[in-house]
């Protein structure tokens, strides 16, 4: 009786072995996004993008926004633009505390600045959660272990109207979110306490007329 029981046992173990070890084979890591070189120089004039600056709800989800643009866009957002490690979008006591999040239909990726590249995170479509299918959704997630919540804020406006200038010159149409489901996008992307998904950013193509 007691073979039977360790070999019952011996049987369990190898049972839930190759059952872990087939559930991570079956897990497909979202690779990472190599974002080509920013085109830091041309484009409209400054002023003609503060005319063409507006809110926009129409969105089609039929046209994607093509690589080349996805990475001048985060850099217009808050890329590093100078040597010292500097951003395009001012920073509170430049204590640098937003992490963007690029929400696609492949899922759901993390901006690097240093590296500009976006970072794979997961799978997972949470476009939903914001209540879009728009190709893009910028999530602007705070440390606010390291800022308060009310200059945290302020920087996301920064980097907002930054990306509301480089949608405005590129023929993009955009609006910025605050009454985002905070709760369930901070347990979808796994953040630390301290961290909190502030505000969301819609960007896509407007929708066919």
């Amino acid at each position: 009786m007691k073979k039977m029981k360790n070999l019952l046992v011996s049987l369990c173990v190898m049972t839930g072995m190759i059952f872990g070890a087939a559930i991570a084979d079956a897990k497909v890591v979202l690779e990472d996004i190599k974002l080509p070189e920013p085109n830091v120089t041309g484009g409209m004039p400054i002023m003609e993008a503060f005319k063409n600056r507006h809110s926009s709800t129409k969105f089609t989800s039929k046209k994607e926004i093509p690589l080349q643009v996805l990475s001048d866009m985060l850099w217009a957002a808050d890329g590093i633009n100078r040597p010292d490690g500097k951003r395009t979008a001012p920073s509170a006591l430049n204590a640098q505390v937003i992490t963007i999040y690029a929400a696609l239909d492949d899922g759901i990726y993390k901006y690097d600045p240093k590296m500009h590249n976006l970072v794979g995170f997961s799978k997972e479509d949470i476009r939903p959660i914001v209540g879009t299918k728009a190709p893009l959704i910028l999530l602007y997630v705070a440390n606010l272990s390291r800022q308060s919540k009310a200059l945290a804020s302020v920087d996301c406006g920064f980097i907002g109207q930054n990306v509301y200038l480089f949608s405005a010159a590129n023929g993009l149409n955009t609006i910025f979110l605050y009454g985002v489901n905070s709760s369930a996008l901070n347990y979808k992307l796994e953040l630390k306490l301290g961290e909190e998904v502030l505000f969301a950013q819609v960007v896509g193509y407007g929708s066919d007329k």
